[in-house]
């Protein structure tokens, strides 16, 4: 498991789904969600809405814990658990839907976890005739625990439930953590044993369940959800949490560029925080700003037929030769170089 101090927590590389489901839950209830992201470096708006935003462990640790304090002695881990699977687990659940059989679906939800928005870590342990999935805590937090088992556990459950119908049900679970105020509603949902203050938490199945077949199996659905895993979890490769805030916040509206300051008020933090964080991080506010206009201006240049002056427009400039002279800056040719490249290349003629 991963210490304190291990720079892996600080990597943007886990999508919000479950930080977006209790966001859904305050605001449903009129509690003031946007404090739980205060200091973080995280935008609320950008952070549930985009399906491109990324958060690390330790931010969305941070917003989780705000929001488990604000809502005590609740199931919550269970309320988000239990939503619809294609919310829940998005693109990975549809995979392991696909495969052909339990074991196969099993197998790849362990490799791909982090593309439903894990925030554990899993791995299956085999006790004779029985298979166990086993939850991992990335850092011990015994405020977060409970949530986290919960919501993995109900989630899981949800789908397989989607696939063998309302009945299916784990053999029994075991929980490392004492039995919450609500611990009746774990077994109304799971409907099977469920066992506190153990040694690890697992849910534990038959391993014959490995070998059932799916009915949902489809090899090009699977093979096209999967590919869609993994360039999401692949995407630009780790980046630390700050830059990945930045940089989604300004991919938000091009067109009127944020100020350092507008940015750091934004991510809820001092403007201060923001440049300590950047510097630490290896990276300046204007480098993350110019790489963000040079890809967005790179690809309109390359796929629209917008002329120069108004792509130069999209990415925040009032004035086209300015935007010539930060063009070649940023790439070492001019705009209208990019474009003919991307001419040639579509009147070459196929094969």
């Amino acid at each position: 498991m991963a210490g304190h101090d291990d720079p892996g927590l600080d990597q943007a590389v886990i999508p919000p789904t479950v930080l977006a489901g209790l966001v859904d839950i305050g605001r449903r209830e009129g509690l003031p969600v946007e404090s739980w992201f205060s200091g973080t470096g995280l935008d609320p708006a950008q952070t549930v809405a985009s399906a491109t935003t990324r958060v690390s462990y330790r931010q969305a640790a941070a917003v989780l814990r705000r929001a488990v304090r604000a809502m005590p002695g609740r199931p919550l881990g269970m309320q988000v658990g239990t939503r619809d699977i294609l919310v829940s687990f998005g693109l990975l659940g549809v995979a392991m839907r696909s495969c052909v059989t339990f074991g196969d679906g099993l197998a790849l939800g362990l490799e791909l976890h982090q593309a439903a928005g894990s925030l554990l870590d899993l791995e299956a342990e085999t006790f004779g005739d029985e298979v166990a999935l086993r939850l991992h805590e990335r850092r011990p937090d015994p405020e977060l625990v409970a949530f986290l088992a919960e919501e993995l556990l109900c989630s899981t459950v949800n789908l397989a439930r989607s696939v063998f119908g309302p009945g299916w049900s784990p053999s029994y679970i075991e929980l490392g953590y004492p039995a919450p105020p609500y611990a009746e509603e774990y077994r109304r949902f799971f409907r099977c044993r469920v066992r506190f203050d153990a040694d690890a938490n697992r849910m534990i199945f038959p391993a014959a369940e490995l070998r059932r077949p799916l009915p949902t199996y489809s090899e090009s659905v699977r093979a096209a959800a999967v590919d869609a895993c993994r360039r999401l979890l692949g995407r630009d490769g780790p980046r630390p949490d700050v830059v990945a805030a930045v940089e989604a916040l300004l991919d938000r509206d091009l067109r009127h560029p944020l100020t350092m300051a507008e940015a750091a008020h934004r991510l809820h933090i001092t403007e201060r925080t923001l440049r300590r964080r950047l510097t630490a991080a290896g990276d300046r506010y204007s480098a993350i700003r110019d790489r963000v206009r040079e890809r967005r201006a790179t690809f309109l240049l390359r796929e629209s037929t917008l002329p120069i002056g108004a792509v130069a427009r999209e990415v925040g400039f009032n004035d086209a030769r300015e935007f010539r002279r930060a063009y070649i800056r940023w790439t070492g040719r001019p705009p209208s170089a990019a474009r003919r490249t991307a001419d040639t290349v579509k009147a070459e003629p196929d094969g």
